[in-house]
């Protein structure tokens, strides 16, 4: 009865039409390829199709991404499901017993010695959610983590994203680092790990670096147990990054031949030494952003690698904002993207012109500015001088972001017709990134500042320099 179910999913006899489960007949090591191909839930909800899907999927699923971008939109959105500071308190508690509650429930009956299917063979785990080190009470977390370890598993691709406004993280158990470091077996195929709000001691990144002969990938954001970290001899390594990692005293790259890309964002009582040398000639894309603190030590220690650098991006706050003195210039750079935190007060980003004039070679240009929202007027424009009024050829294309029609973003416009006479694309983004979020900016912004920002930008678009041949307004 449940073959002929499974081979004939409806009867039309009126037409004399059978529909045929063709997907059905097909062997079960492709049905399984075409499962991996689908997200978890998607495969998870196979298993209701009929008896012989049951199992297929937790045999077939390689990739267990958890991830709830949903709930991160609702919190985005202008119309949140919660009206008050404890509304909000409760929604979001509710939100992280749901989310335990979908991951433990799907590692159980992946993890099902009863069922009868083959295990999973995991090469990507992806958890991303905000939950802190309290949700971690039973030791769901951890056994999260001791999942993906499992011996059967290839894994791959680690991550783990525990977005929180609080300085109460999620704390990287010693059990599973003690397992690690016996089984190193367990860990030489990953080729990607960022643990973000995450506590992990410089010790457990070091050793990941040194057994992972395949590892180009490694993101660690905001630890608050990270105090050192010496990486030596990362042949594989191509991407770095390391921000806002409050404690950190010490990051050291030592003989990393293969490293490309460096983003490294300080604290005001953060690092202290930041140290590039001996065989890391590659670097050709930079990220450097800092929180109220001098960049000049960041500098000096890449200062060997800044000629050949094609793309830079700078986050800062504007009290620091200027090009270092003692950095020569950024002669191959064809790309630069500077962004300032969010500001208090009038802070005009004019000085960013110092920092243009020291890239010759400049081809596209992208400004992100944060200000002050929640005061629902335009700023007060500073009238700061220019330092270096040099007008540019080589810049074609200029993308601000988080164009709020202020007189803070209306200014640099204004510089950007006079100055840069080749301009040939600009770009008018209402959007801003908020730092350590990821949401859209200008979703936190009244209608009316929405339409005021639209309406200064159509009035630029009006009066643009007839050599600019694009003008887009987004």
């Amino acid at each position: 009865m449940a073959a002929e179910y499974d081979s004939r999913l409806n009867r039309n006899n009126s037409r004399g039409i059978i529909d045929v489960d063709r997907i059905s007949e097909l062997p079960d090591d492709i049905l399984g390829r075409v499962v991996s191909m689908l997200t978890l839930k998607e495969a998870a909800a196979t298993s209701v199709l009929s008896t012989r899907w049951t199992n297929l999927w937790k045999s077939s699923v390689t990739v267990l991404d958890f991830d709830a971008g949903e709930v991160f939109h609702d919190i985005a959105s202008r119309n949140p499901p919660y009206s008050s500071d404890e509304e909000r308190e409760a929604w979001v508690q509710e939100k992280r017993r749901w989310y335990i509650n979908w991951v433990n429930g799907a590692l159980r009956q992946l993890h099902d010695d009863d069922d009868g299917a083959s295990k999973p063979i995991i090469n990507k785990f992806r958890v991303q959610f905000f939950l802190e080190k309290e949700c971690n009470s039973d030791g769901d977390m951890d056994r999260w983590l001791e999942f993906a370890f499992m011996s059967n598993n290839r894994l791959e691709f680690l991550e783990l994203f525990y977005f929180t406004d609080s300085r109460s993280h999620y704390v990287f158990p010693e059990g599973c680092f003690d397992r690690i470091k016996t089984q190193t077996s367990d860990i030489k195929l990953l080729r990607s790990l960022s643990l973000s709000f995450v506590d992990v001691r410089g010790e457990v990144v070091e050793h990941f670096a040194a057994n992972c002969p395949l590892l180009p990938h490694l993101v660690l954001h905001q630890s608050h147990s990270l105090v050192s970290l010496r990486l030596r001899r990362i042949r594989a390594l191509r991407y770095l990054e390391v921000s806002r990692c409050r404690p950190m005293k010490v990051l050291e790259i030592d003989d990393a031949p293969g490293l490309t890309h460096l983003h490294y964002h300080g604290q005001d009582d953060g690092t202290k030494e930041l140290r590039v040398h001996n065989n890391c000639g590659r670097l050709v894309e930079l990220t450097l952003g800092f929180d109220f603190c001098k960049p000049e030590f960041a500098f000096r220690s890449i200062s060997a690698y800044v000629g050949r650098l094609q793309s830079l991006t700078v986050k800062m706050s504007p009290s620091v904002i200027r090009f270092p003195s003692n950095m020569a210039e950024l002669t191959c750079l064809e790309r630069l993207t500077l962004q300032n935190l969010p500001a208090q007060g009038d802070i005009s980003i004019l000085g960013w012109s110092t920092w243009i004039n020291a890239c010759p070679r400049l081809h596209t240009l992208r400004v992100k500015v944060a200000t002050t929202m929640s005061k629902g007027k335009s700023l007060r424009l500073w009238k700061a001088p220019v330092v270096n009024k040099v007008k540019r050829t080589s810049i074609k294309e200029v993308e601000i972001v988080g164009f709020n029609g202020f007189d803070l973003d209306c200014e640099f416009v204004e510089y950007a017709f006079e100055y840069f006479i080749g301009m040939e694309k600009l770009v008018l983004d209402r959007g801003l990134t908020i730092p350590g979020f990821g949401g859209p900016y200008n979703k936190f912004c009244t209608e009316q500042q929405a339409q005021i920002a639209k309406q200064r930008a159509l009035e630029f678009k009006s009066r643009a320099p007839p050599t600019l041949l694009q003008f887009d307004v987004v």
